[in-house]
């Protein structure tokens, strides 16, 4: 009886591991740059604090040419290379910086959790000038519109489930609060984003990007992304989702405006 307990654990602890196994993903790799399009290679947008670019001395502004002998021509190329490679392998990147050519060596890390990337790269920042159309008509929104002023960002799409569902909250808090702006952001066509606020008649102001100032600072891989901005627009909070995420949000910028 005592054998065919054993035997029992064993199996199942067998079973459980296999079971365990087969959940597990590779690793991916990075480096902690956020690049871009650059007809010399691939930009270099920015070094992220902490990571294996920024240790090695890679900057904002720099062009990568080759990683080991490889000539990079887009970011998809460098990521999907960086991903053959491989957590914990060197690699040799070649870099255009102020019209020279330097060679510098970084071992790839495991990237982080996504939102704690996020949260990493933002949080204390101040965000770039930015000019976003309007859909009613008006002026473009400039960071100038923003100053001093309480401000929630959000980014979204009319396809996004999560995003029309949070939009509702968003019109009650912005009548609750006028002295918090929120200014949600899609990249949509503009039709289609005028023909959305036709329907659902927000609250809110809803501007179109044409370009990717602010999604690009703001690293949007997923939506709704929702940021917190202090009076200086400063980054102060930073979340993915709607629900309860999206309610944290926004008792942060009840506290955020009550202090002068």
């Amino acid at each position: 009886m005592f054998k065919i307990i054993i035997q029992s654990i064993v199996f199942l602890f067998a079973l459980s591991l296999s079971l365990y196994s087969d959940s597990f993903q590779q690793a991916k790799p990075w480096m902690g740059i956020a690049i871009g399009e650059n007809p010399g290679g691939v930009g270099v947008n920015e070094a992220i604090a902490g990571t294996p670019a920024e240790k090695a001395g890679i900057k904002k502004g720099d062009i990568v040419k080759k990683i080991d002998t490889i000539q990079m021509k887009s970011p998809e190329q460098l990521i999907n290379y960086v991903q053959s490679k491989g957590v914990g392998n060197d690699v040799k990147v070649e870099l255009e910086r102020d019209k020279k050519l330097i060679t510098l060596t970084l071992k790839l890390e495991a990237r982080p959790d996504e939102l704690e990337l996020v949260k990493k790269k933002l949080l204390g920042k101040n965000i770039p000038d930015f000019k976003l159309a309007t859909i009613n008509g008006k002026p473009p929104i400039s960071k100038k519109e923003i100053e001093n002023t309480v401000t929630i960002v959000e980014f979204w799409a009319t396809w996004c489930g999560p995003c029309v569902a949070s939009h509702k909250k968003l019109s009650q808090f912005a009548e609750e609060n006028p002295n918090i702006k929120i200014l949600a952001i899609s990249h949509e066509n503009m039709e289609l984003i005028k023909a959305y606020a036709k329907k659902t008649n927000p609250k809110f102001t809803i501007l179109q990007e044409s370009d990717t100032t602010l999604a690009g600072f703001f690293m949007v891989s997923a939506i709704p992304m929702t940021a917190v901005l202090d009076r200086n627009g400063v980054v102060r909070f930073v979340t993915i989702g709607g629900g309860s995420y999206l309610d944290e949000a926004l008792n942060i910028a009840v506290e955020l405006n009550k202090k002068k």
